[in-house]
């Protein structure tokens, strides 16, 4: 895993490009509870780092291709991800105390750090885990698994009968109004 000293940072900045292999990865992951992806490529990142005042300010963008499972279909398939981010580590030491604060935009996008590096493969890490789709999709127009039967209704289509879901409602619909 990649790590940055502090005291490695110029004033004027720094530009890093690194790659982590798909084995390296998986061990960071490894102490999440559930990871339903895999990364079929490494995963390129590319980053500056510059000092403002106490803070550190990344900018940068992480890309790689990962292979997810589809919600409608449970098919495998490749998803290419590329994506752009900025952050702001702050020193823990500034860190808000335990009364409430209620925070504004600037501090969804801030983190803190502690010691004297920065682990920016984890950072590269956190960016695949918010690009990552709430619920995959192979393609845009998939038809899923049939409820009943579990047919692959993109390949063909089943004969199953469906029954047709009223709702208790329905009754409603002859309800004479005056």
């Amino acid at each position: 895993m990649f790590t940055l000293k502090l005291e490695e940072i110029h004033d004027e900045g720094l530009n890093l490009a690194w790659q982590e292999e798909r084995a390296s990865l998986l061990a960071y992951l490894e102490s999440f509870s559930k990871i339903d992806f895999d990364f079929e490529s490494p995963l390129q990142s590319e980053v500056k780092v510059k000092k403002v005042g106490r803070s550190i300010l990344i900018t940068g963008k992480v890309e790689t291709t990962l292979q997810l499972q589809c919600t409608r279909c449970l098919k495998k398939f490749f998803y290419p991800l590329s994506s752009r981010f900025e952050l702001s580590l702050h020193p823990l030491k500034e860190a808000p105390s335990e009364e409430e604060v209620e925070l504004g935009r600037e501090d969804m996008e801030s983190s803190f750090f502690e010691g004297g590096e920065i682990h920016l493969s984890e950072i590269a890490c956190e960016q695949v885990l918010l690009d990552i789709p709430y619920q995959p999709i192979c393609q845009e127009g998939c038809k899923g698994l049939c409820s009943v039967c579990g047919q692959d209704l993109n390949l063909s289509t089943c004969q199953c009968v469906k029954e047709k879901w009223t709702s208790g409602f329905s009754v409603l619909k002859k309800l004479k109004l005056d």
